[in-house]
């Protein structure tokens, strides 16, 4: 029983032990990155430190200047690389149906048209897969601003599932 008092009073001392050192390292380090804002007539009482830490603001100072010296270039000029993005115009808007022709298709079965998507493609005038099978660029530009998610047609391939969905009906109907 001793024996294990023992030990657990030596392994309770390492530990503050070395919670101590490990405390005084960071104490050092935070010191030693105080905010620049301040006097640099500020004793640091930390030794040698206060020499890196002057030399660590001078080069601050000299980033700070550099950077001021950029900012109006920065602000003046856009780089070349940036890309303008389209303005998306009405013109670009599928052609719409008021109704649909006969009973509107099932869009849910395209991957990534849930039911709220579904409605607001009918909102839209788009109750059929022909006219998502056969959607331009430009349509599926504006389609993509108008459903507030960009890309996504694209990403979930709708164009290519409703060409094949539209494919498949065109089978059944000849084999009928």
């Amino acid at each position: 029983m001793g024996y294990l008092f023992f030990q657990i009073l030596i392994w309770i001392l390492l530990a503050f032990g070395l919670g101590g050192i490990v405390g005084w390292l960071l104490r050092g380090f935070t010191h030693a990155f105080q905010d620049d804002e301040k006097d640099d007539g500020e004793p640091l009482g930390r030794g040698d430190d206060h020499i890196m830490v002057s030399l660590l603001r001078a080069e601050l100072s000299d980033y700070k200047k550099r950077l001021r010296e950029l900012e109006p270039t920065a602000q003046t000029g856009k780089p070349d690389t940036e890309k303008a993005k389209p303005a998306i115009s009405d013109d670009w808007c599928p052609v719409p149906l008021a109704a649909p022709k006969g009973d509107a298709d099932d869009l849910k079965q395209v991957r990534g048209i849930g039911p709220k998507i579904e409605q607001t493609l009918n909102n839209l005038g788009i109750f059929h897969y022909e006219q998502i099978a056969g959607l331009s660029r430009e349509n599926i530009l504006w389609l993509n601003h108008h459903l507030h998610f960009p890309g996504r047609i694209e990403r979930e391939q709708w164009v290519e599932q409703t060409r094949e969905l539209v494919k498949q009906r065109i089978n059944q109907t000849e084999t009928a």
